[in-house]
């Protein structure tokens, strides 16, 4: 924890029937939760470039235009120990077929035909896709012992 938080970027992709296109984690502190593609800023990637990259690894699709919609903080208060500065971007058209990364899934779904994670919705509640209660967000957060700040 001594270098600070760790740069990531996830990726917002609806569809016109208004699915989200959502992995299931293989790893990291939410193992097994469908949420948004996207992970970890390599050292001397563009935040946006490391999106795009992860996008493509975890679902197979090419995003055209990206627009950053929020950053967070994100950090564990219990269990195992994680900082990260979470860039939210959605994306535009997409290119490309649906393939999963090794041992994972992706899947068009509506939010309400899934298990979805905490953390999966502020994301949507911030993207106008899932109508909650902030407190009732950050209540279901503190529970799993996440906290989240939009700093953006």
């Amino acid at each position: 924890m001594s270098r600070g938080p760790r740069a990531s970027a996830v990726v917002a992709c609806v569809d016109p029937a208004g699915r989200i296109l959502v992995v299931k984690q293989t790893a990291g502190p939410f193992m097994g939760a469908w949420l948004l593609p996207g992970g970890n800023v390599e050292d001397g990637e563009r935040v946006e470039d490391a999106a795009r990259r992860e996008l493509r690894e975890e679902t197979g699709y090419r995003a055209g235009e990206l627009r950053l919609v929020a950053l967070y903080e994100v950090r564990s208060v219990a269990g195992p120990r994680f900082h990260y500065l979470v860039h939210l971007y959605r994306g535009g058209e997409l290119e490309g077929s649906a393939v999963a990364e090794l041992n994972g899934a992706v899947l068009w779904a509506r939010p309400r035909e899934i298990e979805i994670h905490p953390n999966l919705a502020v994301a949507l509640a911030d993207l106008g896709l899932l109508d909650r209660d902030r407190a009732s967000l950050f209540g279901d957060l503190a529970h799993i012992g996440v906290e989240m700040r939009r700093l953006l």
